[in-house]
């Protein structure tokens, strides 16, 4: 049930646009990219037509759901194209490997590293409104290291989207600035040692169009950092991995009347992956995820923090095989230990 397509680097690169969602958007069939207004703004993907909750997202591996979220689910508003290697979309269940959050498909998303290719670069750009863009990067390979950094830096005044009380309206400015860092060891033939860290900072200013409101002091303020270590072994037919992520999301909203709510996100992961290839038809993958979920939020009254957290514990075994030349299959078997839903 599955149908998987590829977005490669020379076509992120040769995109007109800045931001991921908008190059998926304009590149792959049987998706549904929306977006509520300008750069910033609420954005998603939505796979085989089901709410944006059972599209997973992955970026360097890393789970990008934010538990502080209503719905638990990851909005694509300030993923930027720079420093995009390529996009991989599972359209189709993969829950087996992925959980059940992938009923509609996975979308993993790749930074560069040090051994890709034309990684130095500085760019300036800019547009209408005021728009001004800075990308630069940098990267190498020597011996037995890589290493890859890049800067990515966005603004734009944007325009008003309440057009009914002139003496207040103000452009919804919107502000990305993000930084990732990669690093690779390669202690011998068969083992080697990756590391990321992603760091987005966003401001946007946004209208609440109500008639007889100022619109001046809407606002959201979201941070994202991210990080994940791997140790991998690969003797050829077998490859297994370890990782450790961490994911931290928060997000300071701000009302019409300049009251401020804060939301905050964390997410810890260890999962072993487990690969054997018989031949270029048959693999067995087989693995574990132990997460552990907390989010801290301010409730409406009173409005003390509240804090709630969760575990999952997960074992999954998935076997891939082509019977035929045009026909592949998979059977998986997952199990979840959910520490609130059981």
């Amino acid at each position: 049930g599955s149908s998987v397509s590829i977005i490669d680097q020379e076509t992120i690169e040769n995109s007109n646009n800045f931001f991921l969602g908008e190059t998926l958007n304009n590149n792959l069939p049987g998706m549904n990219y929306f977006r509520s207004g300008g750069h910033g703004t609420i954005s998603g993907i939505q796979l085989r037509g089901l709410p944006k909750r059972y599209s997973t997202v992955y970026i360097d591996g890393v789970k990008m759901s934010d538990p502080s979220s209503s719905d638990n689910s990851f909005y694509f508003s300030n993923v930027m194209n720079s420093s995009i290697k390529n996009v991989e979309i599972l359209r189709g269940s993969q829950s087996s490997m992925y959980g059940s959050g992938a009923i509609g498909g996975t979308i993993n998303i790749y930074t560069k590293d040090g051994e890709d290719q034309n990684l130095n670069k500085f760019v300036v750009s800019g547009g209408s409104n005021d728009m001004k863009n800075l990308d630069v990067s940098y990267g190498d390979s020597y011996n037995n290291h890589s290493y890859y950094l890049g800067l990515n830096i966005f603004n734009t005044d944007g325009i008003s989207a309440m057009n009914d009380e002139v003496s207040t309206n103000d452009d919804d400015g919107y502000k990305n600035k993000s930084i990732i860092s990669k690093y690779k060891y390669i202690f011998n033939d068969n083992f080697y040692f990756k590391g990321n860290i992603r760091l987005s900072d966003s401001f946007l200013n946004y209208d609440e169009v109500t008639s007889g409101r100022t619109d001046k002091n809407n606002s959201t303020d979201d941070k994202e950092l991210t990080y994940s270590l791997r140790l991998i072994s690969d003797f050829g037919k077998h490859k297994n991995t370890l990782l450790y992520n961490y994911t931290d999301i928060e997000r300071a909203t701000k009302t019409y009347t300049n009251s401020e709510k804060d939301y905050y996100g964390y997410r810890d992961s260890i999962n072993f992956i487990g690969e054997y290839n018989f031949n270029l038809d048959k693999k067995f993958l087989y693995g574990f995820d132990h997460e552990f979920d907390k989010a801290r939020f301010q409730k409406d009254w009173p409005t003390d923090y509240l804090t709630s957290d969760e575990a999952i514990y997960s074992q999954y075994a998935d076997f891939q095989f082509r019977p035929s030349e045009k026909v592949y299959s998979t059977i998986g078997l997952r199990r979840d230990d959910h520490t609130t839903a059981g």
